[in-house]
């Protein structure tokens, strides 16, 4: 399905959300350039316990994490060259501010001769966003939390 026929299917307050995930986004790969992905990583967390940043996105908390997810996935793309740690990080504040547990995972692998990088988020429930077999390839190099944790 096109950017533009997802877009269409969206209800007002989707968009309303979605807006408000792109400003988030833009915040998000501002700080990446200025503190590198653990100092961002370590804001996150730090800020997401402030009671009035819990409430950003406003009405997030009425989404199940699975449509935010989406919204995250759609505000992203505003990001090409670092979308899934931008993406990665969006949905950790998300689920921080929930309250719950979740770190950002880095992974590598090396497939045809051409060394990746990903990045993905781990909550208490699993991986978000992601299909466990298309992280499976990947080994980590390093996560915000603890390593073995997930």
């Amino acid at each position: 399905m096109t950017k533009l026929a997802r877009l269409r299917r969206l209800s007002i307050r989707d968009i309303a959300m979605l807006s408000q995930l792109v400003l988030l986004t833009y915040a998000i790969a501002a700080a990446l350039r200025l503190r590198g992905w653990q100092g961002v990583a370590q804001m996150i967390v730090s800020r997401s316990k402030s009671r009035r940043l819990r409430r950003f996105p406003i009405f997030h908390l009425a989404y199940p994490i699975e449509n935010l997810n989406l919204l995250a996935d759609m505000a992203s793309s505003v990001c090409p060259r670092n979308r899934c740690l931008v993406r990665s990080m969006v949905l950790l504040w998300l689920l921080r501010t929930r309250g719950e547990s979740a770190e950002v995972v880095l992974g590598v692998r090396k497939r045809a001769g051409v060394f990746e990088a990903h990045a993905w988020t781990v909550s208490e429930r699993g991986p978000v966003g992601e299909q466990p077999e298309a992280i499976a390839e990947f080994q980590t190099l390093t996560t915000t939390g603890k390593p073995g944790q997930w």
